[in-house]
């Protein structure tokens, strides 16, 4: 039920900006990119879950973040590895609201996805490296100052 709410949340952010902006401002600042992600990862099959991630993550992650990930999935053969949260959430469960994703204007190669998850404000800051193929994911910070890649 959660999945099927953030979907909606998301097909209509993404509907949302594609009307309100032209469709190449979002592929530019890395806001699509995002919204992909997010969109994906509401769906059946989440790009983040092994084996999935090892087919999937390559089109939003840089590579350095991709290959920590993805060892620490192999390493914890199915278990809890060193990420025991849902990274694109900052939770084990989640009930959003208020989905929305901001370019940060300041901040060239930087998206915010802002939240309430379970009642409470979430920001969850995506910092983005541009590469031959596109905007990539690069790492992931978190309200209290920690981030995905320093996970590892």
């Amino acid at each position: 039920m959660n999945r099927l709410i953030i979907f909606v949340a998301i097909l209509a952010l993404v509907a949302g900006s594609a009307s309100a902006q032209p469709e190449s401002s979002n592929v530019d600042t890395g806001k699509e990119l995002i919204a992909q992600l997010y969109n994906e990862h509401s769906g059946k099959s989440d790009p983040l879950q092994y084996p999935a991630s090892k087919k999937r993550l390559p089109s939003y992650f840089y590579k350095p973040l991709l290959d920590l990930y993805l060892k620490d999935q192999e390493d914890s053969k199915g278990e809890v590895g060193k990420i025991d949260f849902d990274p694109l959430y900052d939770s084990q469960d989640f009930e959003i609201s208020g989905f929305n994703l901001v370019v940060l204007p300041k901040k060239k190669g930087y998206v915010a996805a802002r939240f309430r998850n379970m009642g409470v404000d979430q920001e969850i800051i995506f910092a983005l490296q541009r590469t031959k193929m596109g905007w990539r994911i690069a790492d992931i910070r978190y309200k209290d100052g920690r981030s995905l890649f320093g996970r590892y």
